[in-house]
């Protein structure tokens, strides 16, 4: 399992030397984030973790990690390939920052936008968590519709607000990606419309009709991952859960690539190759039941159509696969 880019997916300090644990996370974070400097700023031993993965244009990170300073500066931008826009929601702990002329004080449920083609001064003096949502700066800028100058870096959400949800989401996200990689892929892949709209509120403005539209988009897949078993799940159900109108549904869908048909459809047969390779539900009927088709009939079809074999057949290989290893 991968992380930022290629990056491990859990790294930390645990198993380095007490001496070389600053530096190694130093190393850590200027590969898994982007390019900055770092020190201490309390005595004694130091420990730091970093939870991430990557989804292409988005990657999302749990970082927690004792005291320090962090800057990046103009020396590290006049290096770097390419910028990201990074949201940074603090969910323990207590922040000091100075970014693109604002200074503020970050504490639980606060969330910060971070433009990576500018300075920024990061300082805790206690051990702190955050996460934190990392997308090519293009992708955000193109999203808003402004100037790359005009991005609302340094710019903050107070607690118990937009940050808090975001930072729910994505660590849904990332937890999904063990159980369904497919799902978890979609739902990040339209995260980056809530960033762009939790940036738009950040700046003091209201989500206009294609932010609010990118929002109700994200409650849609949401629900429907949280309840495609259910083979009664129908369009009136959905659109009366995520509060929208059966018309506004219908141009929501129609961006999903095949509709809403085809993410059902995908989403149930890749519960239904899980449950087939791991054998702990005997027939069939049952596995088609678990995963959310209506009728067996319907299943083989679905299944056949998407896989190129029948359940059964998917099954053998999957259990002659496992008995070959």
């Amino acid at each position: 399992m991968q992380g930022f880019e290629g990056f491990p997916e859990v790294c930390s300090t645990e198993r380095t030397a007490t001496p070389d644990a600053f530096e190694f996370w130093a190393d850590l974070v200027g590969s898994a984030l982007t390019e900055v400097s770092i020190a201490p700023t309390v005595d004694g031993d130091f420990g730091g973790r970093i939870r991430s993965a990557d989804f292409g244009d988005v990657a999302v990170g749990t970082v927690r990690v004792q005291g320090h300073e962090l800057r990046r500066t103009r020396r590290h931008i006049a290096r770097a390939d390419e910028f990201h826009v990074i949201g940074s929601v603090v969910l323990a702990g207590r922040a000091e920052v100075e970014h693109a002329g604002h200074r503020v004080v970050l504490t639980p449920g606060s969330m910060i936008f971070y433009d990576t083609s500018r300075p920024i001064l990061w300082r805790s003096t206690g051990a702190i968590e955050d996460l934190t949502i990392r997308v090519p700066r293009q992708r955000v800028v193109d999203f808003l519709g402004i100037r790359a100058e005009a991005l609302p870096a340094g710019l903050m959400l107070g607690a118990g607000g937009v940050g808090t949800t975001l930072a729910r989401f994505f660590q849904r996200v990332a937890e999904l990606r063990h159980s369904d990689p497919d799902a978890a892929a979609i739902l990040a892949g339209s995260g980056i419309d809530l960033v762009g709209a939790a940036a738009v509120i950040a700046a003091g403005g209201r989500p206009g009709h294609a932010h609010a539209e990118a929002m109700s988009s994200q409650r849609v897949l949401d629900y429907v991952r949280a309840n495609y078993t259910d083979p009664g799940l129908t369009v009136d159900r959905i659109a009366d859960a995520c509060r929208v109108s059966r018309r506004t549904l219908y141009r929501i869908v129609a961006e999903f690539d095949g509709g809403l048909g085809a993410v059902l459809r995908g989403l149930r047969v890749e519960r239904a190759r899980k449950l087939l390779a791991a054998g702990e539900i005997g027939s069939i009927a049952t596995v088609a039941a678990a995963s959310g088709f209506a009728t067996e009939r319907q299943f083989y079809r679905v299944f056949r159509e998407i896989t190129g074999m029948t359940p059964g057949e998917y099954r053998m290989v999957a259990r002659a696969s496992v008995a070959l290893r």
